[in-house]
Formats: C-alpha cells, structure tokens, sequence
C-alpha cells in the first residue's frame, strides 16, 4: 500500500505465528506451577436473591480442598469500583459468584460447589430495562435505591444530571427543527452480544512472600494491576501482573472480582492457584455488549440539509458495569453529535440498572448500537426528499475541520471542541470508492424498488457509514539496544491475536533503519515494561505504537550523536538505514552494531504528549482522533421464509497509513463477521420471568459461520491512506470502525429488497417474517 518505507506497509509474518500454529504458545490455560491449585466458583441459578444462609463444611471435608471463600470471609470491597461486592449476601444477576473452591484437581473442586448448600429468599427480577426506568419499577438493587444509575462514592461523573441522564446539546435545537421542511421520528432496538473470545477467561495467582505475581488473559493489564493492589490492599509494587498470548478480547477480555478472589485463595492456602473458565461460565459469568432503545428525530429540507437531530437512548447496564456511562458517551458525542454535519443537536440518555449479565467494552464501545438507529433514519430522511441515499451521505457527513471531541469531556467536561483533522476527508472518499467499486448508480434502482426479483426472493442494496474514536493516551515505551544492534521494545500493551506485536515491531524498525527480524517486543510484564492502557478504543496503533516510536526515536538521536564523530559530519546530517548509519547522500557509513558494542547500552523511553498538544497547522485547533467507515450491503430476503442471505459487502476504511496491508485485512474481516452476527443471529435470549440466560453454549447461540458470510470474492475491501496528525508515521487504530457500518447497511438493503423497514435486530428468519406479515394486505398494520 505504501512504497517510501523500507519495513511500513510490508505483509511481514506475525511475530507470534510460530508459536502459535505449533502449539508452542502458552495461555495461562495452559500454564502448571509445583503445587498448583484449581479453583471453581458456586455460581447463583436466581437473577435476585437474598443469601439466608450458606453451609461449606461438607465442601471444606472434602479429601484435596484447601480453601472455600464465601462473603463471611473475604474483603467487602467493591471489584473495579462496580455496585457489586467481591461475595456478597445478595446476589443481582444469574451467575454471579456464591462462593469459591480452590483444590487438588478440577474435578474436586466442582466436587466440593455440589457440596455447598445454600438457603436463598428468592426476590424479584427486575429484567425489561425499559420498564425498570420508569418511576415507581422494582428494584434490581435494593440497597442502592434507584433503577437509574446516578454515581456511588466510589464513582463520580461530573457531568451527570441528578436524575441519571447524560445530556449533550450543540445549537439550538428548537430552532433547528421548526426550519426544517419535514421531521421523522424512529426508534430502534439493538440485542445483547457475547464477546465470545477463542479462549475463555483464565487467572494463575502466586505469591513469593508478600509478592504476588497473577497470569491473567486480560486486554487491560493495567487497569486489572491497579485493581488487584486496590482489592487486596497492597502497593502496586507488590504485584506482578503478566499478560502473554492472551487470546481474542473483543473488549471482554477483564479478568474482573476472578483475579482477586484466586489471591485471596492463593494467599491462604500458600500455593499457586489458578482459575479456568469453562465456555459456559464465560457466557454467564462475563460481561457482554451493551444494549439500547433508540428514540431518533430528524429535521431534513428539501435540499438534503439536516436542521436538527435529537437523539435519546435508553441503555440497559445489566447488573452493573465498569464502563459507567463510556460508552454511553462515545455514542453521544461520536454518533449523535458528529457523524454528520447537523448544526443543531440534542442527544441524552440514562443507564438503566437490571437483574441481568452487566455490560462491558466490546468492538464498536456503544457507537454501533447508536449509529445503527441514525443510520435508518438517514435513509429514511433520504427518501422522504426522494435523493440517492449515497448522495444524501455525500452531502451532509463530516470532514475536515468539523467539531470533535472526545467522550472523557462529554463525562467529566467542560465541554470544549477541537476539530476534525485532514485524515477525516476520508469520508467522503471512502463513500465515493465504495459507490463505485459496489457499482452502485447500476444496481440502485431507486427507493422500494428491488435489485432483483425472482419468485418471493428479493434483493436489495444499501448503504451506511460510520465513525469511532481511535484515541490518543498516556501511553510508555522502552526501546532497548542490544550490543549486536538487535533492539528489544518494552511496551505494557497486549498482543491478543490483532497483530499488535508486529505492528510495534515494523514501526520500531523502521525508525531505527534495521530489519524487522531484529526486533523482538517485550509486551504487558508490569515488573518489566512500562506502563500503558492497554488494547481498549482502538489505541494500540494510535497510542502504545506511538510511544514505541518515539523511544526508538530516542534511541536514533543517540546512535547518531555516537556516529557522528567518527563520520566526521553533523547529527541532522545523518540517516539510518540497512543496519548502518550513513551521511546523507554518501556511502561514509558505520554499522549500527557496531555503535552499540562500543556503546554497551543505548537505551531510549517516551510517553506519549497529552492529547491536547495534537494541534492543527492552519487553525492552531486541537485535532482529536477518529476513524471512519463506509459499507454497501447487498442482501437477498426470502419473503416467504424471512431468510435474509447477504450476498455481497464492500467495506471503505481509514487507517492513516498502513502498517501491514495483511493485517488489516484480518481486521476488517474480524469487524464485518463479527457486526454480521449481531446484525443476523447473535443475541442472548434471556427468560422474561426469572431473568435467566436460556442459551449459554455455543449450540444454542448462534454464532456465524463460513456458510453464512460472503465468500472472500464478495468481500470488497478498501482501505484509504491519510496519514493523521497524532499516531505514528500517520497510521491509526481502526478495527473498530470496520463493524460500525454493516448491521444498518444490511437493514436499508433488507428495506430496498422488500419495502419493510425492520429496525430491531437481530434480523433472524422469525423476526423478519413477522414485520414482512404485519405490512402484508390483512396484516395487523397494513393499513
């Protein structure tokens, strides 16, 4: 994709692909210490319930246990700052720990849970969300006093109104909607997704006098460090946190009250102790994507301008979360307030409290279940004026120079705006390459009318675009000389599959002009490498990269000032290039190893400047960072059956630059299968009465598979290159951005086919077949 660079751009192999296709590669799964124990947790079958009483001594008889936790004998302190307690006396969601068992064997310790007798009083399940908001509803937490979630001691949102409703307003909105020449009102439901990694969740605790070293398969490591200091209340100094070969996050991946609890065990029993999710324990003792109720309203004129929107979104937290109001934020401030350019604007929405699973990160952090909504009622508003819905998208979707902001201000304010920086002209390339390569102006056929039709099969093509934050963080790195002229790359973020080890690799080497196999990453040892966030808001390119790259600029600086000398010419006279240091435009060169063996250790370490110091050449403006995407979907529905098969996706996307062109494509692939399941099939199905999750395997939960995607010759891939201001060598986070767009592409192109506008997914044959009844001539709303 890119021809200057000699490493950047270039389908290197992955880092990892050896030990991983051979089996080398160890998960904490597969990890065995001397002595090691396994622990086991009693999880609650109610979504509601009052412990009246709990007996462990049949379990703690048991020939090979060694410890068994409950709430009378552990902290009472809250994990990673949620409602919930470590073990509590109620229980507020199925599934959540009762108690813990740590033994000689797996098999013991779920021995010992069969043993554990409980005694619950059974209360109420508080499970519609959208019931449980309004006044006067039961409680899901009794002790908290409100369904609506609005702070706790622990966690405070400056921005928060007192009744629990966020609120962002840009304009006047009033004012907007009575210039417009017509209004449309939408609302839309978006399901409950399981991140379903490849490997379920996975801890190994042991200590070594008051030191304690946890194994765990996190994404954020160090946000799981601080909570296991904070938890278990020790300094952060006497805690080792390592996270290698994690597998798959997808935003779930938090070991969560899992980690502290197999400390505590651990602690006591003076052995390691490790703890195994099974793929059922990872459906209902994790947390999931959260889920929303959409209510929309656009102002539109004849001539495609938007005069106002405002967007209010009713979002369901389960039982709690550690994400409180994020990405309810991102999605007013990314999808609401941005994504086009509507001068006027009101988006709000409140976070309402259940006695179901508790929602967490996962790909898209709240921005797709928004867009999703806005999405229709941009095509609706499209066809309200009778213009092309990709002309309509030309003519209205953000650029350069347009308002930005991130979500943090949105929370914690004050509410203050940047701008959009010139990667963003991406947009209205990436629409315009989609169109043509789509051959959209051929197969669009006009509003209600489809592609093609045969029998009661029907097809239909449409289009939507979306956008995410790719952010900007404190982020450390080390880059470390070697006395051969190898380096070595320090960084506390996480290689999980998405490639992230390669990338810092390329970006390393090619700063310091040495082959990319003479770098080897050292990731997410907290005794060794230096803080970061970790792999959450698509940061890893755009923030932990970034601070490779400036260490390994560090790094140059001083192999330069080593050289000069000896090359008898200036510092800024210098290149490198090859493994060699050369003057500019001459063959006068030194080896870089042989710097280094003189040197002993050249060393370079960064941090990333805050966010804030990103600023714009022309205007001065701070540029926040965001990605864009734009999707076509080509669908055919079956009107008889409601099977919707897609037959085609073509997928636009900004990277900033392209570090690896394979990888990238892994990414949008990853992206478009995953929006594809919860567009289609994927959702918890959750028993209305009791709360109960009733598909918790991978039989009953439909996941994708290659039947049912495009095959890879239907898959058109495009990938735009505008190097942005903050991230490394221009190059940007975007993974997420490659789901935001498919699941309301595929709903306007099932709307095209079939003239129904369905806009609660998933879209499944029954849900589908059951609003294509309801239009029918007789149906309950034909009129």
């Amino acid at each position: 994709m890119t021809g200057q660079f000699a490493v950047l751009g270039k389908s290197f192999p992955r880092k990892d692909a050896i030990e991983k296709v051979t089996g080398r590669a160890r998960s904490v799964a597969d990890m065995r210490l001397p002595g090691m124990l396994h622990a086991a947790f009693l999880r609650s079958p109610h979504a509601h319930a009052r412990i009246k009483s709990i007996d462990t001594s049949r379990a703690e008889a048991l020939p090979g246990v060694k410890c068994v936790l409950t709430y009378r004998n552990v902290p009472r302190v809250h994990p990673l700052k949620k409602l919930e307690y470590l073990l509590g006396d109620t229980v507020h969601r199925p599934g959540e720990e009762v108690a813990a068992v740590a033994a000689l064997t797996a098999e013991i310790a779920r021995e010992a849970l069969r043993l554990i007798e409980v005694e619950y009083e059974v209360l109420p399940p508080v499970v519609d969300f959208e019931e449980a908001a309004r006044p006067g509803a039961p409680l899901a937490y009794q002790e908290y006093g409100s369904n609506i979630w609005h702070g706790t001691e622990q966690v405070r949102i400056p921005r928060l109104g007192e009744d629990g409703w966020l609120r962002l307003e840009v304009g006047d909105v009033e004012k907007g909607f009575a210039a417009a020449d017509y209004i449309l009102d939408a609302t839309c439901k978006t399901p409950i997704q399981y991140n379903c990694s490849p490997a379920p969740r996975a801890v190994l605790c042991e200590w070594t006098g008051d030191r304690l070293t946890c194994w765990a398969e996190t994404q954020l490591p160090l946000w799981a460090w601080q909570d296991l200091a904070r938890t278990l209340g020790i300094p952060q100094s006497n805690v080792r946190l390592i996270s290698s070969y994690t597998v798959g996050g997808y935003g779930g991946k938090k070991p969560e009250k899992t980690a502290t609890l197999a400390a505590i065990m651990a602690r006591r029993t003076g052995r390691p102790v490790r703890a195994v999710f099974s793929r059922a324990e990872d459906f209902i003792g994790t947390h999931h994507r959260i889920n929303y109720r959409n209510y929309n309203r656009i102002g539109v004129k004849k001539d495609g301008t938007i005069t106002a929107m405002h967007s209010r979104i009713i979002a369901n937290w389960g039982s709690d979360t550690t994400e409180h109001y994020v990405c309810q934020a991102s999605a007013l401030v990314n999808a609401c307030t941005m994504l086009y350019r509507w001068r006027n604007s009101r988006a709000e929405t409140c976070g309402v409290l259940t006695n179901t699973l508790g929602y967490g990160a996962m790909n898209g952090f709240g921005d797709p279940e928004a867009i999703f909504g806005i999405e229709l009622l941009i095509d609706q508003a499209a066809e309200k004026i009778d213009m092309d819905p990709v002309a309509f998208r030309l003519r209205n979707c953000m650029r350069y120079g347009d308002k930005a902001m991130p979500q943090d201000r949105v929370l914690n304010g004050p509410v203050k705006w940047g701008i959009l920086g010139p990667d963003l002209d991406s947009f209205p390339e990436l629409i315009q390459k989609c169109a043509e390569a789509a051959r959209w102006k051929e197969k669009w056929r006009g509003w209600r009318t489809p592609m093609a039709v045969e029998g009661y099969r029907k097809r239909g093509i449409g289009i939507a675009i979306g956008m995410h934050h790719t952010r900007f963080w404190p982020c450390s790195a080390i880059v470390k000389m070697n006395q051969d002229g190898t380096a070595n790359v320090l960084s506390g973020a996480v290689e999980m599959g998405q490639g992230y080890g390669t990338a810092i690799a390329q970006v390393v080497a090619e700063t310091l002009g040495i082959r990319y196999e003479d770098v080897s990453p050292v990731l997410a040892d907290t005794a060794v490498t230096p803080a970061a966030r970790g792999n959450v808001a698509s940061t890893g390119v755009s923030s932990a990269v970034n601070a490779a790259k400036l260490a390994a600029e560090q790094v140059k600086r001083k192999l330069f000032e080593l050289a000069a000398p000896g090359l008898d010419a200036s510092v800024d006279n210098l290149e490198a290039r090859n493994g060699n240091i050369y003057v500019k435009g001459t063959d006068r060169a030194v080896s870089i190893a042989d710097i280094c063996a003189a040197a002993f250790q050249i060393t370079g370490a960064a941090n990333n400047p805050p966010a804030e110091a990103i600023r714009d050449e022309k205007t001065g403006q701070v540029i926040y960072s965001f990605a864009a995407a734009a999707t076509i979907a080509e669908v055919e529905v079956d009107t008889e059956t409601g099977r919707v098969d897609v037959l085609r996706i073509t997928s636009g996307h900004d990277c900033g630059r392209a570090i690896n062109p394979v990888i990238i494509e892994n990414q949008i692939d990853l992206g478009l299968t995953m929006a594809a399941g919860w567009a289609r099939t994927e959702e918890y199905v959750i028993d209305p009465r009791t709360g109960i999750i009733l598909n918790p395997n991978l039989l009953d939960y439909k996941l994708l598979t290659f039947q049912d995607v495009p095959e890879n010759g239907n898959v058109g891939r495009i990938v735009v290159e505008r190097p942005c201001a903050w991230g490394p060598y221009g190059a940007k986070g975007f993974s997420e951005t490659a789901f935001v767009a498919l699941a309301p592409a595929i709903a306007n192109a099932i709307y095209n086919a079939t003239g129904v506008r369905i806009s609660d997914m998933p879209f499944t044959p029954a849900n589908v077949l059951r609003v294509i009844e309801r239009t029918r001539p007789g149906g309950r709303n034909s009129s």
